[in-house]
């Protein structure tokens, strides 16, 4: 097996105590096995998520869930006792404590998480869960069944390793990576993916935004099209090129157009027309969000105090606060230059 990111490795004793836990594994590396670097040509059908652990650093780990069991919640009853779960004995890298304070950053097969502004010690870090990968809520309806001849194409595995790309893939991977400047992953899977690549290819000729389009395509449009086939979709590559423009230009958050996402993919709406609509437009003008913080700043005073003194992870809560003032409607960096200018 590998360990992500590192070598393979080939287990060559399992211990185990009086209550046959396993305590210890004693294993051999294979030099020549590195990742990036594998020169030994040994296939592997998976990898094992690790972390070292005499330099790992314990944190505490803050899941949230939402906070009512039902929809349309009527008393306290329907209250979720389980919408705040607490991992006390969780170990992170020394590196992601190092970092700066308002990095925000992906536990892998958990999602995304920040540090708290406010509880956040040298200590004992702490780490809130801002998104989740997976909505363990979401609603689960019956696959709808695809026509064999509309079926997309699927990626040919061997031996747990996906196959060779053809010459056309690799020459697409190329294209993308260098001119388009996608990442690697990005780039692949567009590559080895005819619908997605060429649905990408249409988005492009109405906005030429390589990375942002890659990403919605990559993420939320291959998303649809796993219960759905490419003319089942309820939204065209123009329509997320619209999408992203609205993004690109300010006029929307990248939080809002997932909202927006959301209902073109069920509904079809016009993204245009649904911002109007309901007046999800962000709001960009300092003069309009300045007087917003001025108030948060001179009703939160201890706040400002420790911030002041050296606490600069507070500068997230102030953010926080000001998001939630405008119902996350304020341009996030207007916000972060008006607070910078205003507690400093």
């Amino acid at each position: 097996v590998r360990l992500k990111h590192a070598y393979i490795m080939i287990c060559k004793e399992v211990i185990k105590d009086s209550n046959v836990n396993i305590v210890e594994i004693k294993a051999e590396y294979y030099p020549n096995a590195k990742s990036g670097q594998d020169s030994s040509g040994i296939k592997v059908k998976s990898a094992i998520q690790w972390i070292e652990a005499k330099s790992a650093k314990p944190i505490e780990v803050r899941l949230y869930d939402r906070l009512y069991k039902v929809e349309k919640p009527e008393s306290m009853e329907d209250l979720n006792p389980n919408s705040l779960t607490k991992n006390t004995t969780a170990l992170i890298e020394p590196a992601v404590i190092n970092e700066k304070p308002n990095e925000r950053f992906q536990f892998e097969r958990h999602g995304y998480f920040y540090a708290d502004p406010i509880d956040y010690t040298a200590e004992l870090p702490v780490f809130n869960m801002i998104v989740g990968l997976k909505d363990s809520w979401a609603k689960k309806t019956e696959p709808k069944k695809r026509n064999p001849a509309q079926a997309k194409p699927k990626k040919v595995q061997i031996d747990g390793e996906v196959a060779p790309m053809s010459d056309e893939q690799k020459r697409l991977f190329e294209l993308y990576k260098n001119e388009h400047k996608l990442n690697s992953e990005v780039a692949n899977t567009l590559a080895r993916d005819e619908v997605l690549s060429n649905f990408y290819a249409e988005a492009l000729k109405s906005l030429h935004a390589p990375v942002a389009i890659a990403n919605i395509v990559t993420n939320e449009v291959a998303r649809e099209l796993k219960e759905q086939t490419i003319e089942e979709l309820h939204f065209t590559p123009e329509q997320i090129a619209t999408l992203v423009a609205m993004v690109e230009e300010g006029e929307i958050s990248s939080k809002i157009a997932k909202e927006v996402f959301e209902e073109m993919a069920a509904n079809g709406v016009d993204p245009k027309e649904y911002v109007e609509e309901k007046g999800l437009k962000q709001i960009s003008d300092p003069a309009e969000i300045l007087p917003i913080i001025e108030e948060i700043i001179a009703k939160n005073p201890e706040n400002v105090a420790k911030y002041k003194a050296g606490n600069d992870r507070l500068f997230g809560f102030f953010v926080g606060q000001t998001l939630k003032a405008t119902g996350g409607k304020a341009n996030p960096k207007v916000v972060n230059e008006l607070l910078f200018q205003s507690l400093n």
